[in-house]
């Protein structure tokens, strides 16, 4: 049975050494973080579904920043990103999980999204707001290496 962990935050970053984006679930939160490694041909398919995902359901107003956490307290704030402390994240590094299946799933009554996140031993949920959502898939798609995955910028 796989273990279920909830996301509440988000880390994106590329590993040099892997060619891969590693996107660090809970990053601070050693008994529940998952260290997602995504590779490139998986990201190249999965950034158009989650962009049309996000264009059909929500309206589009890109933030990008480091790092994002979806547990605030402010309301109306459209700046909830906060710095990654870079010692803690490499510190407290796990077992590296590749990422194989991310699902979206609308729910009309709250206009919130289930993001699921899975490997073959875990799989992570959030429930998002649409610009939560965004701002998460914005995140992870400013840490693609461009240049060296030949990949145009307004990918």
């Amino acid at each position: 049975m796989k273990n279920i962990i909830v996301a509440n935050t988000f880390t994106p970053m590329y590993d040099e050494v892997e060619d891969r984006l590693r996107v660090v679930i809970n990053y601070q939160d050693i008994n529940n973080r998952v260290d997602f490694m995504i590779t490139r041909n998986f990201i190249l398919n999965l950034a158009p579904s989650v962009d049309e995902f996000i264009f059909n359901y929500y309206s589009s107003n890109p933030i990008i920043k480091e790092s994002f956490d979806i547990n605030f307290n402010k309301k109306n704030d459209n700046n909830i990103t906060s710095q990654t402390d870079r010692a803690n994240l490499e510190f407290l590094r796990t077992n590296e999980e590749l990422l194989v299946e991310v699902n979206l799933t609308y729910m009309p009554s709250t206009k919130k999204t289930l993001i699921t996140f899975s490997s073959k031993n875990i799989t992570t949920q959030a429930l998002l707001e649409g610009l939560l959502l965004e701002q998460i898939f914005n995140l992870i798609k400013s840490a693609i290496p461009r240049f060296k995955w030949g990949i145009a910028h307004n990918f």
